[in-house]
């Protein structure tokens, strides 16, 4: 091989090895659920409200927040360190707003897991989440689904790094009687 081939494939592979960009945490085994200590009752009571005898639940999610070190975050957390947890059968609406002083645009979406891009339950993501279906900053949208069955996934935003800058946070459906949000134990 000549010694631009050498050099080009090492060029190559120093890229691959640069575009990790620190660790990268998997999503958790399929069904099995992440254990959460609860949120204080201050920020419970702000981001969630639920109704049990509806069955219907509303999450406020805030990208961006401030006051974090790194601005890919949900509600100041990363890396899935904030736990959603909602029962099976739940109408699950998602407020899904960027903060006003943030940098970036960004998107809301359930997944399955690392890198996967279709939303895991029917209308469980913005429009387009990948391309025009964002929030910019001081913007806010919603969308509402029904996950019909146990999971556990991520809440991701999807446009393109974001979800590897540590942009997601662990989102699981039990069988549990009541909607909750914490985090990681």
């Amino acid at each position: 091989m000549s010694h631009r081939g050498w050099f080009l494939m090492f060029l190559g592979a120093a890229v691959v090895a640069g575009c990790g960009g620190g660790t990268t945490q998997a999503s958790p085994n399929p069904l099995t659920t992440v254990a959460a200590r609860p949120l204080p009752s201050a920020q419970m009571s702000q981001w969630l409200s639920f109704d049990a005898a509806s069955k219907t639940a509303a999450f406020t999610i805030v990208a961006n927040a401030q006051g974090n070190d790194n601005s890919f975050n949900f509600n100041g957390y990363t890396h899935g360190a904030l736990v959603i947890t909602v029962p099976k059968g739940w109408n699950v609406t998602v407020h899904c707003s960027d903060d006003p002083a943030a940098a970036y645009a960004h998107s809301c979406t359930v997944v399955s897991g690392l890198e996967s891009k279709t939303p895991a339950f029917p209308g469980a993501s913005l429009p387009d989440p990948t391309g025009s279906g964002f929030v910019a900053a001081g913007e806010s949208k919603a969308f509402t689904f029904t996950p019909d069955s146990p999971f556990v996934g991520r809440f991701a935003c999807l446009l393109i790094g974001h979800e590897a800058a540590g942009m997601w946070a662990t989102f699981q459906v039990t069988s549990g009687s009541q909607p909750s949000l914490g985090t990681k134990l």
